[in-house]
């Protein structure tokens, strides 16, 4: 054979075998990241990351993101409370608040199932939380992935880190109280009111407003010691599903979904307002001009629940004591 024959053999085999070798496709890369150091979410709320969150540094599409492991940052230890399946509400199409006004409309795009609080995108590994990320504890957990694609799979421990908060109440700017001489625009400042809330159970959507006097005796509202103040918006207002129910005590709402209030009232964000008639109550001597019963009293108030639950929410008059 002649040396000619022999290199032309030669490099046909060598050509053959590289034939035979399955060539890598694409690229995976060793610095894969959440542009997230943590990802900060309030327990008991539907929560998504940023999809654009996951950093693939030129790794090539398409990927599959998996949820290894998650550990207490606390303990070290591993917990499954992230994978522990709960029967939640899941949406099943967009929900609409401004035409989805009725527990029948609402429900025709959502469906009680039984998933984990946590779901881990597997197309772009996105962060989705629930509303059963309530039975996690508050605390820091670290958490592993593996990615994989064409070119191989790689683990990245440690790759971020998810703070649980609790956050089921927010209140909404300052309240505030004011006089005002009946049948007139004649007005002065009372004393701020006090906002308190207390989480009575973790079930249910439900808040029982209640507000009372400086001792904590409250206002009727079945009564009519609590009137609509012109066309400011009330409790009411923000009762998208259910109509509010009256106690000689409180007010009532099954608000069915959170956040409560969804939408914000146009030029009035979440506030609240409300007239008790001079007949209903008595101001404690110099705060109004003279000891005349012709005071009724204005207080104003705002929050929002974040989170599903049965809340009570009293808002304290102070200076201000109902009449007998």
């Amino acid at each position: 054979m002649t040396i000619r024959k022999y290199i032309l053999l030669s490099l046909l085999v060598l050509a053959a075998a590289v034939a035979c070798k399955k060539i890598p496709v694409g690229y995976i890369s060793d610095q894969i990241r959440y542009v997230n150091d943590t990802f900060r979410v309030p327990r008991g709320t539907n929560y998504k990351a940023d999809p654009k969150a996951f950093e693939l540094d030129g790794s090539n599409y398409p990927i599959s993101v998996k949820l290894l492991e998650v550990r207490d940052l606390a303990t070290g230890k591993p917990t499954t409370l992230f994978s522990e399946e709960k029967e939640v509400w899941i949406w099943t199409a967009l929900f609409n608040p401004d035409t989805d006004t009725t527990v029948e409309l609402l429900n025709k795009k959502r469906e009680m199932k039984m998933v984990p609080p946590l779901e881990l995108v597997e197309k772009s590994g996105q962060l989705i939380f629930n509303e059963g990320s309530i039975n996690i504890p508050v605390g820091n957990y670290s958490f592993d992935v593996q990615v994989s694609n064409g070119s191989g799979t790689k683990v990245f421990k440690d790759i971020s880190v998810i703070q649980i908060q609790d956050q089921p109440f927010r209140q909404e700017g300052a309240p505030g109280c004011a006089y005002f001489i009946d049948g007139t625009n004649t007005s002065g400042d009372i004393a701020t009111p006090v906002m308190t809330y207390r989480k009575i159970s973790d079930e249910g959507y439900q808040v029982r407003l209640k507000i009372t006097d400086k001792n904590g005796i409250p206002f009727n509202p079945d009564a009519g010691e609590l009137i609509r103040r012109g066309d400011r918006p009330t409790f009411e207002t923000y009762a998208k599903f259910n109509p509010v129910e009256y106690t000689d005590t409180t007010m009532v709402c099954n608000f069915e979904l959170t956040p409560f209030p969804i939408l914000e009232y146009p030029g009035y964000g979440f506030l609240m307002y409300y007239r008790i008639p001079s007949n209903f109550v008595t101001i404690d001597p110099g705060v109004t001009p003279t000891p005349e019963s012709i005071y009724n009293v204005n207080p104003r108030f705002a929050f929002r629940l974040l989170v599903a639950g049965t809340y009570e929410v009293t808002i304290q008059l102070p200076k201000v004591t109902r009449k007998a």
